[in-house]
């Protein structure tokens, strides 16, 4: 195994989970009223496994079809610009609405799975550490096999980390808390779309 590519995906992984995005507001919004009971029941029944399903294999098949997913995505991708925007307004909406009804988004396993699918940040970075993955030369399987379980390891512990931050957004903002989110999530939103329309042009 090659020791510093090991290490360049570790990285990868870290930076690419540490970075906030729609998935961490909508986990945070999810659980920071939550009790510890409930956070680990939502762990268990939702995230893990929308995680198993969804981006292991997104970044496992990164790695085996590396050429076609960064092809397809260059030719798709506005595609994914203007779902995922249209997804991340909706998901916003609710965090506000949720608020006006004084309880949690509720973040069910299809929500989590669509975000996920949508993302274009996940479609473009995802065959960026593939590149890398390919430098660990064990063979093809076994790389995109290394590369995706660190990163079903690296975001199923952060998850618990943007729990902890959540819990103190909602502790120092109170009520106001969800309206960040709301806002948040909007901006990623508006982002998305801009983005959308300059691949188009």
């Amino acid at each position: 195994m090659n020791i510093e590519a090991f290490n360049k995906i570790l990285i990868f992984w870290f930076v690419f989970y540490i970075t906030p995005g729609p998935v961490w507001l909508a986990v945070m919004a999810t659980t920071a009223k939550q009790s510890t009971k409930k956070i680990i029941t939502f762990f268990l029944k939702t995230f893990l496994i929308v995680n198993i399903i969804v981006q292991f294999s997104q970044a496992f098949l990164s790695v085996v079809f590396i050429e076609f997913v960064t092809k397809s995505f260059g030719e798709i991708g506005f595609i994914f610009y203007f779902f995922g925007s249209g997804y991340i307004f909706y998901l916003a909406y609710k965090a506000l609405k949720a608020q006006q009804a004084e309880s949690n988004l509720k973040l069910s396993f299809m929500n989590l799975a669509i975000i996920m699918l949508l993302s274009p940040k996940i479609w473009i970075l995802f065959p960026s550490g593939a590149v890398i993955a390919n430098e660990l030369n064990l063979g093809l399987m076994l790389n995109a096999s290394i590369y995706a379980s660190i990163m079903f390891l690296t975001s199923s512990l952060l998850f618990f980390f943007y729990v902890v931050v959540g819990k103190i957004g909602q502790r120092v903002l109170k009520d106001n808390f969800p309206y960040l989110v709301f806002f948040l999530l909007s901006g990623f939103g508006l982002f998305l779309l801009v983005e959308g329309i300059r691949v188009i042009l």
